[in-house]
């Protein structure tokens, strides 16, 4: 049993698997208050009820906030959240007699705020619905109520006489969004922004609030085209695109009178970048993103765990999040002492001229980050470099190495790197501590051992010591 659903707003105190709010702010500073948004309303769509038995949280629809004073580049102060989670659960039985076989478990999430803007129009609800299959399980839809929409382009979502239409967000703006989420949700979250903090705060045994800020970022986005007759002159493009068509469907393609096409998941596609780099111009226009996902990607791709302290499987390790073309969707790579991350994109932005900004940033916990170097509890110091597909070490522009107040978090940014291959390497040091050597006291000199003669009368006393002193009535000789 698969099931996709959006998370709703938190309707009260008690309630888990929901948006417990959503906060703004705008400044160059860096330290600029967040403003709390307010929620306007959970948009009508197709919601589910929570499954005790399964433990799968209720679904809802995206919601729709609104900032006191932070616009967006349309002149519009409302936001869209949309929180994407899906569930899995492996039933050897049909129907209810099923759900007890085998425990339910979040695979992936996605979560993204954007900015928009309501209009006016001849557009409708969206409405549910649902059937029984054949051996009695149920699916459930959405659909369009009406016919004859206007523009449906770049609506989030509609609702009876409006659009909420997507935009782009102001500059400066960060977006600070938390959620109330089950501990499941462990391991690494991946993403487009920059300059991320992380909060996790226990809720009880098996919730967290946990809270992820960041500043949207720009992705741009990659196309090409090649003519069918050029293929054969392109082998290893030919190679991507037999591969992803099938063979069947590769030469319905080719003896096609109509052109093909496609598109690729930028999570872990380096082997497709590689070979369809020599054809791709970077696409214009691309808005800035506030999205954080985790688990498997849209393409199913996982990556290789690389250290134990990475298969921990009880908290939240760590963020990874850059505006790179392609990306990996997991913790970095620990190889010769360093961590590595890989990401790849085009040389140059639209116009072919100006180069392509990279930007980098990896929140990990301070426990995992000892734990992957055998490191102690004393302060460690970290270092980052952005090594060149020609294998030479790049000048980073900007660099960001910080622990947040209470020692759990370590935040580790570059940015203004160039593409289109590049590793980011970071590495932590930590001074080893000399094992303490007890001092050897110091041997006592000892004192001349003095001997004098007393006398009182025809009495005569003779006294030993290192300060030897006549008893009481008699006097020194």
């Amino acid at each position: 049993m698969s099931a996709q659903l959006m998370l709703p707003p938190c309707a009260n105190a008690d309630q888990r698997m929901c948006i417990d709010g959503l906060a703004l702010s705008t400044g160059t500073t860096g330290n600029a208050k967040l403003e709390e948004a307010t929620l306007d309303h959970e948009v009508r769509s197709l919601t589910t009820p929570a499954d005790p038995v399964t433990g799968l949280p209720a679904g809802g629809g995206p919601s729709l906030w609104n900032s006191p004073t932070i616009a967006n580049k349309a002149g519009s102060k409302s936001y869209g959240v949309a929180v994407r989670v899906t569930y899995f659960q492996n039933r050897e039985k049909i129907g209810s007699a099923g759900k007890r076989n085998n425990p339910i478990s979040l695979q992936s999430m996605r979560v993204s705020v954007f900015p928009i803007s309501v209009v006016s129009g001849k557009y409708y609800d969206l409405e549910s619905y649902k059937s029984v299959n054949s051996d009695g399980a149920q699916s459930y839809g959405i659909r369009q109520k009406g016919n004859g929409y206007d523009n449906l382009q770049d609506c989030a979502w509609t609702e009876t006489g409006s659009c909420a239409k997507y935009g782009d967000f102001a500059e400066n703006t960060r977006v600070s969004l938390t959620l109330r989420m089950g501990s499941e949700m462990t391991g690494w979250l991946y993403g487009r922004m920059k300059d991320v903090n992380v909060a996790v705060t226990p809720l009880d045994k098996t919730f967290n609030k946990i809270t992820i800020e960041g500043a949207p970022i720009a992705a741009p986005g990659a196309y090409g085209v090649i003519k069918k007759s050029e293929l054969k002159n392109n082998p290893k493009i030919d190679e991507r695109i037999r591969l992803s068509y099938g063979e069947f469907g590769y030469n319905e393609m080719i003896n096609s009178p109509t052109s093909g096409g496609g598109g690729y998941d930028p999570v872990g596609n380096f082997a497709d970048f590689a070979a369809f780099e020599p054809i791709l111009k970077t696409m214009p226009s691309a808005r800035a993103q506030w999205v954080i996902s985790s688990g498997a990607s849209a393409n199913g791709y996982q990556p290789q765990v690389t250290s134990q302290c990475f298969k921990d499987k009880t908290k939240l390790l760590g963020i990874v999040t850059t505006n790179a073309l392609i990306y990996e969707n997991g913790a970095p790579e620990f190889r010769d002492g360093t961590l590595n991350y890989k990401v790849a994109g085009l040389h140059h932005t639209e116009d072919g001229v100006t180069l392509t900004r990279g930007t980098y940033d990896l929140a990990i916990r301070s426990e995992t980050a000892r734990c992957v170097y055998g490191f102690t509890d004393a302060p460690f110091q970290a270092s980052i470099s952005v090594i060149g597909s020609d294998g030479q070490e790049q000048t980073i522009a900007t660099e960001s190495i910080r622990e947040d107040a209470k020692r759990e978090w370590l935040f580790l940014s570059a940015q203004n790197f160039t593409f289109s291959s590049p590793v980011i390497k970071v590495k932590l040091t930590q001074e080893k501590k000399l094992s303490a050597t007890k001092p050897t006291p110091p041997i006592a000199k000892k004192s001349a051992t003095q001997t004098i003669t007393c006398v009182k009368g025809k009495l005569v006393k003779k006294v030993s010591g290192t300060a030897p002193k006549c008893p009481a009535g008699y006097k020194k000789r």
